[in-house]
């Protein structure tokens, strides 16, 4: 598409919107947050509230963009930005609601893993090399990482299990565009 752009799939209208996406996720997550907060100020809560789903339709609409082009790797990114957004639920956790949640979360996972199975049947083999060159790299790296926190687990705080997937994601993104820039040269 571009030169001097790591890969095929990354163009530099791929890279504004994936900022953009990203910085209205994380606006409209807090925004809303904020209005959850000031929520019995009701007039209060509303310049939160509406601008808050404002950020998240841009955010959502400027992924659309992204996937619609085929540049995937940008919204594993995005997952990375995403996940340490996501909060448990506070609901008490009943037998029903625990069904609901798994419910929820295998076809979350299932809806993720065929999509990424899908992406990567579609890539040619030096495409593919990349990815799984960048996988590697990022397993090693999260790898290294949990020794090292194991290791230091008494002074450092606890770990939360979406920030290990966070920087899974990160790191792989990360790694593969670093292969791509060593495969265009």
């Amino acid at each position: 598409m571009f030169s001097g752009l790591p890969s095929e799939r990354i163009s530099r209208i791929g890279v504004a919107e994936f900022i953009g996406a990203a910085a209205t996720l994380v606006a409209g997550t807090l925004l809303l947050r904020r209005a959850g907060l000031s929520y019995l100020e009701r007039p209060y809560s509303y310049y939160f509230f509406f601008p808050g789903v404002a950020a998240l339709f841009t955010s959502g609409w400027l992924v659309f963009r992204i996937v619609r082009r085929g540049e995937y790797p940008w919204v594993f990114g995005l997952a990375a930005i995403a996940l340490p957004l996501f909060q448990p639920s506070v609901a008490p956790y009943t037998v029903r609601f625990r069904v609901v949640v798994a419910i929820r979360d295998l076809a979350l996972i299932s809806t993720a893993v065929l999509f990424v199975a899908r992406s990567i049947r579609r890539a040619d083999e030096l495409e593919r090399r990349v990815h799984v060159q960048a996988v590697s790299w990022s397993y090693i790296a999260i790898v290294l990482a949990l020794v090292s926190y194991a290791m230091f687990e008494d002074v450092l705080p606890p770990l939360h299990a979406t920030w290990v997937a966070s920087a899974l994601l990160a790191s792989w993104m990360v790694a593969w565009a670093y292969e791509s820039a060593r495969y265009q040269r």
